[in-house]
């Protein structure tokens, strides 16, 4: 007996040392990806970088005709529009972007928050010399592009949003163990987060966890784990409690006139429907298009990409189509 627990006390002893030196590996980030094996395994052709000021910005540019500029959501990059860029290029100029600190695009400066995040817009559109285009946006991207096209009336023809927050969201419920996972995060391992939680949360975000992706879990965790991300993140979060999410974003959505659509998951545990149904006032000079999506989370175009791209592809045809003359 007594060699027995010997043998047992040192397989605890050894499973404590080899956690606690795990744990100082996360810490020292050991597990983090660096920016060139992110970039290798997921920026390749058509993908480019491009100096914008200070930024190093990345960007796909696709196809000819009218433009899209699209703007993805927080935690997110680029890679969430593939379903949809692939659609629309066949009859369309479509440009992504990462906008920092999301993705692989890299801005040297402290985070300003969203409203630096439109300079940043603003720059990049002058750069391109875009003149008029419709913006495609989601979650916070979808506010990045109400701010942007109320600050330029001249140049939005469209907006395309999924999941708009003009307001701070609501705390958002998870279960026991995203909140353990999320305090190990804050507390002991603040600069790595392992690939099971990124399953958990975007399962989470999906009306039908099924259509989650291995290869969207893969690129969530890659480009959110790059070294130093997370205090680049925290950066940003910060800015904008000091500032956008104050005031929200309603004055700027009451200033837009040009054809909205709204795209909505009903089974969003971030931006429950009841916000959708308060945007459309929000937007009380513009014309607006609202589509529920019932079975879809805070992603439809990862989850639903074909019914979402095709309704966004039809909006885009209508608001293009040129007027036609009366007799």
């Amino acid at each position: 007996m007594k060699s027995l627990m010997k043998w047992v006390g040192m397989a605890l002893l050894a499973i404590v040392v080899a956690g606690g030196a795990a744990l100082g590996l996360m810490r020292a980030g050991a597990f983090n990806p660096s920016w060139e094996q992110v970039k290798e395994r997921w920026a390749g052709p058509p993908s480019k970088f491009v100096k914008v000021g200070a930024v190093t910005l990345h960007v796909r540019d696709e196809g000819q005709g009218p433009v899209v500029l699209m703007l993805h959501s927080s935690m997110s990059n680029l890679r969430i529009w593939d379903a949809w860029a692939d659609r629309l290029k066949t009859r369309h100029r479509v440009i992504r972007i990462d906008w920092p600190p999301y993705g692989l695009s890299i801005d040297p400066r402290p985070s300003t928050g969203l409203q630096g995040v439109m300079k940043l817009v603003e720059a990049f559109v002058e750069q391109e010399k875009l003149d008029h285009f419709a913006i495609v946006g989601s979650s916070s991207g979808a506010t990045l592009s109400v701010l942007y096209a109320a600050a330029h009336p001249d140049k939005v023809t469209a907006l395309a949003l999924s999941t708009l927050p003009l307001e701070a969201p609501p705390p958002t419920h998870v279960n026991w163990a995203e909140t353990a996972t999320i305090w190990m995060h804050e507390n002991v391992v603040p600069n790595y987060y392992p690939k099971f939680f990124y399953r958990w949360t975007l399962s989470s975000l999906y009306g039908t966890p099924s259509r989650l992706k291995d290869e969207t879990v893969d690129w969530y965790y890659d480009t959110n784990n790059l070294q130093g991300g997370f205090a680049r993140v925290r950066a940003y979060y910060q800015a904008n409690k000091k500032s956008l999410w104050k005031k929200g974003a309603g004055a700027e959505a009451a200033q837009i006139r040009v054809p909205i659509l709204l795209q909505w998951g009903d089974r969003d545990i971030v931006l429950p429907t009841y916000l959708a149904d308060k945007a459309v006032k929000q937007f009380a000079n513009a014309p607006v298009t609202l589509i529920h999506y019932p079975d879809v989370g805070h992603y439809p175009m990862l989850e639903l990409p074909d019914k979402t791209g095709a309704d966004l592809d039809a909006f885009l045809s209508r608001v293009e189509k040129p007027a036609t003359k009366t007799q």
